[in-house]
Order: structure tokens, then sequence, then C-alpha cells
């Protein structure tokens, strides 16, 4: 589970699942018991403290790995499935958590049901409850970005198989535990156990669910008011609803600007917002989070031949065909020097992933990617928008607007890892395939050495084309509020001007 880390971290309501899933529990136990005492039947206190464990276990295992305070959307049933088994042994050494971590988080549950029901002590009865559980988390997980995954079943079902092996064991060598195991009824003088005792299983796990799914939805509601723009990247879709207009009086030569307050939602200045523009390389921020939508940042590519596509005269992450090297250093490539080539790189392997065909054709595999890519925008408010190339060089029929940038700039803050990259001046990185290679970010605001330098910048991204002229897409902490501010269709130095007149405004 190569979430459970970063999911761990982010549930900031941990204690409210536990207190719910508690609760289910202990209504689940308090259900059991009347209907034991209507049928004459006798359970162990152990059984009951089991049943209670399971319970918590399973709030825990549902809060980590479908909760709505990662993101949940209805509109997005369907579009991240693989269903191409086995796809994660390829990347066990690069992402190991994301393989034994799929296994181990099953192997508690396998040992529980062993230790709590007697119908469990069947391998098949056990195994089947534990593919059932997984195939609901997955059914879930389909609704949210980080979609479906068949291999997370067989790993669950691993993982469920050794659990399975550890009850039986703790059975053979604890003799005292199996009188404890089950459901007992005195039938003629004799106490026999109820051969199906798994009803209580089916009621804790839906009860369960329900609660995480309770609690997700009030914490994210919570989280989002208290930080609009957090390391939490809640899938959703954005409504142009009307915000606080505080306009600023700055000269500025850019042909299209929209400057705003995140935090508070305040427009400090707009000026042809509403226009339709080329977007040059801002699209590069699009790019990424489709990209991550379908990948992790440690999943393995290997360049191909899409490289040949960009432009003569296009911007490079000098990626050759044979090179290796991970997502993560694909973003470096795209997002500081602006490499055109890395764009392609992405949009084939997240386009082949998106088709569930690794042996998709660049031809289709480019527009595979470019079609979520425009749903990602029309996802997050960008209705203006039309993205052709995953690179944004110009071309027909590709357009957005500063506004729409503005929106797609917020949600690439709320990635704490692409926030990361593109606050980041210099980054060194070394490929898989062994080629060492360092990257300079093309923003100068965030440039120590550069007389533009701004020291509460935190990004975001460059472009500079013939239809789109020099570009910025810069945000930066001023007095404790996130602003983001959108310099379109201006000149070398004139982008970097505007904005620092922008935000030495707000600091007056």
């Amino acid at each position: 589970m190569e979430y459970l880390v970063a999911c761990v971290k982010y549930t900031a309501g941990i204690k409210g699942y536990a207190l719910t899933g508690l609760i289910a529990s202990l209504v689940v136990l308090l259900i059991s018991e009347i209907n034991q005492k209507r049928r004459h039947e006798l359970a162990a206190g152990t059984h009951r403290v089991l049943l209670l464990i399971l319970g918590l276990y399973l709030t825990f295992v549902f809060s980590v790995t479908f909760s709505p305070i990662y993101g949940f959307s209805i509109s997005r049933f369907g579009q991240n499935v693989n269903l191409v088994p086995f796809k994660a042994v390829k990347d066990i050494f690069i992402n190991p958590l994301n393989f034994f971590g799929n296994i181990f988080m099953f192997v508690p549950i396998g040992a529980l049901l062993v230790l709590y029901s007697y119908k469990c002590q069947k391998i098949y009865v056990t195994l089947f409850t534990g593919i059932a559980i997984s195939l609901f988390i997955e059914l879930i997980q389909s609704f949210e970005s980080r979609g479906t995954d068949i291999d997370d079943i067989i790993l669950n079902t691993m993982g469920t198989f050794i659990g399975y092996i550890v009850g039986k064991s703790i059975l053979l060598y604890i003799p005292a535990m199996r009188k404890r195991v089950g459901v007992v009824k005195k039938i003629e003088g004799k106490y026999r156990r109820r051969l199906n005792d798994v009803g209580s299983i089916k009621i804790l796990c839906i009860l369960t669910a329900v609660c995480v799914f309770t609690t997700g939805f009030a914490q994210r509601d919570v989280l989002l008011k208290a930080n609009p723009v957090s390391d939490i990247s809640p899938v959703r879709h954005v409504e142009r609803t009307k915000v606080a207009d505080k306009r600023l009086h700055a000269e500025l030569t850019a042909k299209n600007v929209y400057f705003i307050n995140v935090s508070t939602n305040t427009i400090y200045y707009k000026k042809a917002e509403e226009e339709k523009i080329a977007p040059a390389s801002t699209t590069k921020m699009l790019t990424a989070l489709t990209a991550l939508d379908y990948c992790s940042m440690q999943e393995r590519v290997t360049i191909g031949n899409e490289v040949g596509l960009i432009s003569e005269h296009a911007s490079r992450a000098w990626l050759y065909p044979g090179s290796e090297l991970t997502v993560e250093q694909l973003l470096d490539g795209l997002l500081l020097p602006s490499g055109n080539d890395a764009a392609y790189s992405l949009a084939v392997f997240a386009g082949r992933k998106i088709a569930g065909d690794e042996k998709l054709s660049i031809e289709k595999a480019i527009p595979a990617f470019m079609e979520k890519m425009n749903s990602k925008a029309k996802s997050l408010g960008a209705v203006h928008s039309n993205f052709v190339r995953p690179d944004g060089y110009d071309t027909e029929n590709q357009y957005t607007t500063a506004q729409d940038l503005a929106l797609i700039a917020k949600e690439f803050l709320e990635s704490r890892k692409l926030k990361k990259i593109a606050g980041t001046y210099s980054i060194t990185d070394k490929w898989l395939s062994g080629q060492s290679v360092t990257y300079k970010n093309t923003n100068e605001l965030i440039n120590p050495e550069s007389p533009y330098y701004y020291e509460p910048a935190i990004g975001l991204k460059t472009g500079k084309s013939d239809d789109a002229g020099c570009c910025l897409i810069s945000a930066a902490k001023v007095h404790g509020d996130i602003y983001i501010g959108v310099v379109m269709g201006s000149t070398e130095e004139g982008r970097w001007e505007d904005s620092l007149k922008l935000y030495n405004e707000i600091q007056q």
C-alpha cells in the first residue's frame, strides 16, 4: 500500500476514525450478544475482544485506503483502472512499500478471522472473505485518483493467506485458544459449535465502512475550510464562484493578468483574464497533475521515440531513447528546465497506463493522455481551456485563459511534491540508467543570484512561445497567505517585473 505513510500523516481526524470504529464494533457486539441470548448460545470473552480488535483494524484499513479525505468524486469512476496482473512485481525494488505494504496490511485480517470465526478455519472461507474486503476497497477507490489495481487484490489475498497460516499456528501452539473460537450451543447435553458464524463479520465490515465514510467527509470539510491551499490533494470539481474583489492599481505590461489571494479567495488584479490565449509551457502544470493521477513517483520509465516529437527549438531535459529514470525524475525535468521531451515521455507512459496496455503505440497513448488532461482541467473549473500537446507548444485549437491557469495553479499547489519541485532552484538526479543530470529552474523569482529573486516565492512555472509571449505563473506566501500571480503575454524582463510589482503592492 504505497499510500500508507502519507495517508496516516494526512488523516487529521484519526482519533475520530478510531472513535467511530469503536462505536461500530460495540454496536455489532451488542447485536451479536442479543442474537446469542435469543438462540441460547455462548461465546468466550476472548471472542468478544477479537471482534472489537477486528473492528478497529478494519477501521484503520478503510481509513487509509478509501476515506473521502483523500479525494472522492463520482465523475472519476473507472478513469484509473489497471486490470493487467503482476505489474507491481516489476517495481518491487523501486517501490517495495507498494508491494509488501499491500501484503502485510491483510495479514492481521487473515489471522483475526481464523481466531474469531469457526467457519474461517476453512482456508477457502478466510481467503474468500479477504478477497471480498479487498474488492470492496478497490470498488471505492475507483472513485478516487489512486484508482483500482488488480495487483492490490492479488497482494491482499497473499496477505490474507499468510494471516491464515499465522492464525492456525497460534491455535496449534496455544491449545487453550481453540476452545475460544466461535460460538457454541448446548444440544442434548453437549456443546456444539455454530458452523456459520460469519454474519457478524459482514455487518462489522459494512458499519465500519459507513463510519469511515461519514468521518472522512466531515474531516475533509474541516480541512478544506481551514486550509484552502494544503498538502492534501482531493480530486474535486471547482465551481466558478464569486470572490471578493480588492483591486491594485499597478501599471503592468503583460496582456493578460490574474492575481489572487487563494487563502482568502480575494482577487487583487485582473486584466483580460477571460481572453483565450496560448498557454505555452504553463501547460506543464496540468501535465504533471494528470500524470500523477495515474502514476506513482517511483515507477520506472524507459524513454522511447516519443522524445523525437518535440519541436526543433523546444526546451529539453536531455532525454534520449533508452534512458531509464523514475516518474519523479521526469517531473524534475518537466518543471525545472521545462523539458518538452519530459512532457511527451510522461504523456506516453501515463497514456499507456490509462489504456491498460503497456505496448500501446505512441500515436494512441498521447491522445489517451490528452483526453484525461482536458477532463482534469474541466474538473478543476478550467472550462475555457483546451490542450492539444502535453508540452503546451503552439498549435491550432490549443488555448486557455489567465483565470483558468490560476485554477490549475491552485490545484498544483495542493500537491506537496509538485510544489516542492517547482519551488526548488537546482536539482541533481542520477537516473536509473546511470546518467547524472543537474537541472536549473527557469523561474528567476526563486534564483538567489537573480536580480529578480523574491524570497517569499514558492514557484511555479514559466512559459514562452511565439503565440503566448513570455509568461510566468508564480506563487508566494506573503503575511501568511498564499498568492498566485498569472502574467501572460509579457516580455522576457516584463514577466518578472510585473510579478514583482504585484507582490510589492500587497506587502506595503
